[in-house]
This record gives structure tokens, sequence and C-alpha cells, in this order.
């Protein structure tokens, strides 16, 4: 049985959503979120509770590691080192294995301990989500049409959290894929200027990307309630980025080497969430 952590999350219940739709039978781990999907066994953990580790991973041979907060991972590869799991999958980030930015070194130093213990694993390492912009700006863009980031001009790669779960979901139940490490992205590279094009036209209105500097935009990060860990990743990230440091804008071939079609654009990305970007009604 496959073991899903970090379940209720963007990647994580696409993973599911895409394993469900197969037939699949897993397990599927959730600590605040709730996860709607029927037919799922489901158990609770809280990595601040140790002992609630080993009782998620009973009877499980492949465990798709995923976590908010990439600290709390070492106590999850201990414990199915413990448990006698031979199969890692891993959602990584974005060349982590090149060692040049602050959430990349986060993620590698978990990755090296998946290798040096002897582990059969795949490493997933998609680049920037495409749901961040309804998750991190979709109020901003909601309320005022506008969004602010600290990214300058800079072009990335994103890439549809729903790609990442279909190829998750791949190569969790297809072999041939130990010892292989992926990086994602969508199928170009795009400024903030251009995403902000598209929503406009998927949404009729205009929608405007306002530059900011690193101050600002971790004060908005802040005011958004993302825990203090991740606002110092989206700011190095960006910063690095903005300066040319990061490979961002670097398109790969991985998701249709995977699931046999091509990682969704951005302009879709837009048509299918064009919902989520508009103004909110409110009743008298």
């Amino acid at each position: 049985m496959i073991l899903i952590t970090g379940a209720a999350g963007r990647v994580g219940s696409a993973t599911v959503k895409s394993l469900v739709d197969q037939g699949v039978a897993i397990r599927a781990t959730i600590h605040s979120q709730p996860l709607h999907f029927d037919g799922v066994e489901v158990c609770h953990i809280n990595y601040d509770q140790p002992e609630t580790l080993m009782p998620a991973l009973e009877g499980i041979d492949t465990l798709f590691l995923i976590s908010r907060e990439v600290s709390n991972e070492k106590a999850m590869v201990e414990t199915a080192l413990d448990a006698g799991i031979e199969r890692i999958v891993k959602l990584s980030s974005f060349r982590a294995d090149k060692d040049t930015f602050h959430v990349g070194q986060l993620h590698r130093k978990i990755e090296r301990l998946i290798e040096e213990n002897d582990m059969r694993w795949t490493f997933l390492r998609p680049n920037y989500l495409m749901q961040n912009f309804i998750t991190l700006m979709g109020n901003d863009i909601r309320n005022d049409g506008v969004f602010y980031d600290s990214i300058g001009d800079a072009r990335i790669s994103c890439i549809d959290a729903r790609d990442v779960g279909a190829a998750a979901a791949r190569v969790l139940i297809e072999p041939g894929h130990e010892g292989s490490a992926y990086d994602l992205s969508g199928p170009e590279a795009i400024s903030h200027h251009e995403a902000a094009a598209m929503l406009s036209e998927a949404t009729g209105r205009n929608i405007r990307y306002v530059p900011i500097g690193d101050d600002e935009f971790r004060n908005k990060l802040q005011e958004e309630g993302v825990p203090g860990e991740y606002v110092d990743i989206f700011v190095d990230v960006n910063r690095q980025t903005r300066l040319g440091i990061t490979e961002d804008h670097i398109v790969t071939e991985n998701v249709e080497k995977l699931t046999g079609w091509s990682s969704t654009p951005f302009k879709q990305f837009c048509r299918d969430y064009a919902s989520d970007f508009k103004p909110l009604k409110f009743s008298e």
C-alpha cells in the first residue's frame, strides 16, 4: 500500500485524485486540513507528536513524502527506516541539486539522508506552482485586481499542481523510476506581467502585476499567514530568481515523459481557475 503524506495540500490532493481515479489503494495522512475523497483510508499525524508517525506506516511499502515544512521530513524518513519501508518518493524543489538557494538546500539535505540509507528513491522537483497565484496572491486579485511580488521581471516555468500529482501517481505505481530525480516544469517560462495579461483575459478583468521590494513582500506574506519558514523561502527564491542566480526559467519535458501528455500552459490554468480570481460577492 502507498502512504501519501500532506494529502490535503495542493500536490498531495492532486496525487490522491489521480491514484483514486486509477483504483489504487492508498492511505492518506492529514494534519489540520480535511481530505475530501471517498474510499480513502485517512489517518492523522502530527510531527510534534512523533508517536503518531509509526502507526501511519503500518502495512505500507511505498511512501510519498510531502510536508508543508521541510524540517518535518527528517523525522518521517527516520521513522520509515525504523518501519522497514524500502521505497520512498519525495517531493522536493526545482533544481534542488544545485544547492544555490535556501529551500533547495533544505530539500537536498533530506534527499541526501534518503540516499545515504540505501532506500529505493525517486525525487520529484517541481518548479513554482501555478496555484500559488490563488493562495498567495488571490486575495489582492479578487479584491483589487492587482497582485504584488518581489520577483521583478524574471521569467519562470511555473507548473500546475495537477501535473505534479499526475506525474507523482505514475512514479508511485510504475516500476523503473528508482534512483531518478525529475525536474518538473510548465511548458513555457513567463513573467508575472505576462501572467497578469493571461489572468485578465481569462477573468474579463483588468489584472495588474506590481513589483515590490523584498521587505514589502515579506510583510505581505506574513499578513497572509504564511508560516515563518516559508516566508524566508519565498523571499530568498524571489531574490535569487530576480537576480538571475537560479535557473527557474528552464523548461523540462519530464511531465510528458512521465504522464504521456504535455504540461498545462498558464493560459489554460487561468481558464480552469477563473472563478477563483473573481471578486467575492457579499449578500446584504
